[in-house]
């Protein structure tokens, strides 16, 4: 798991990072505790990112997304970590004021980021959820004619089928009435299949052919 990973990473980091700054003879005045302390703080916007990225939503979809916030957790925490070890090496020459303000400002421009990041994934994650709603009836009525085309390799039905293929998936309230003419004549033209009924099922390939083309009317005049 890329999360698990990740975690493993900044511990480690985070270890080393201790190693250094508690092995190095530095001075331990005001900016090398500042910068101490703004570092740990990185850790946890890096953390923070992290479960945000990959583990609050954890489906795939979600993740991919996810990478633009884990990236600016790990852009600041890097940028921090080494600003702090140099502010460190010389902190007997910074004053501690100054690096504290420096601090403060990446971290404020990471939290506002990462803020703004998730408000966008979850606007992006929410506008995919409404498609796959608003495609859901037309899939599923594509679905049942091919399946009824390869089943019964009628000329008809599969010219039907492409049809259903080449038409626009999105539904809208405009449509709401067609699709549902067009999908009870679909389960009709199942019916007439399953009882032999090929005179049937040959009128009702037209009936559907019809509903389906007014259906695409109706799309296009929404969209317009």
């Amino acid at each position: 798991m890329r999360w698990f990973c990740s975690v493993i990473v900044t511990a480690v980091v985070l270890a080393v990072y201790h190693l250094i700054v508690f092995a190095v003879p530095f001075v331990k005045n005001a900016a090398f505790w500042v910068s101490y302390g703004f570092t740990l703080a990185a850790f946890a916007v890096v953390a923070a990112s992290i479960y945000i990225a990959f583990v609050k939503n954890p489906d795939a979809h979600s993740r991919f997304y996810g990478f633009p916030i884990a990236r600016i957790g790990a852009v600041y925490g890097t940028v921090q970590f080494v600003l702090s070890l140099l502010v460190m090496g010389f902190a007997a020459w910074v004053p501690w004021w100054a690096a504290a303000a420096v601090y403060a400002i990446g971290l404020g421009i990471s939290v506002i980021g990462l803020i703004a990041a998730e408000v966008v994934v979850e606007e992006i994650q929410a506008q995919d959820e409404q498609l796959k709603v608003k495609v859901s009836v037309m899939r599923g009525l594509q679905s049942k004619v091919h399946q009824l085309a390869a089943q019964s390799g009628d000329k008809d039905i599969l010219a039907l089928a492409d049809e259903f293929r080449y038409s626009d998936p999105v539904s809208n309230d405009a449509v709401s009435d067609a699709e549902a003419d067009l999908a009870a004549a679909v389960d009709e033209l199942q019916s007439a299949y399953v009882d032999g009924d090929s005179e049937a099922a040959k009128q009702l390939c037209r009936k559907v052919s019809a509903l389906l083309a007014e259906r695409n009317r109706l799309c296009k005049l929404n969209k317009a």
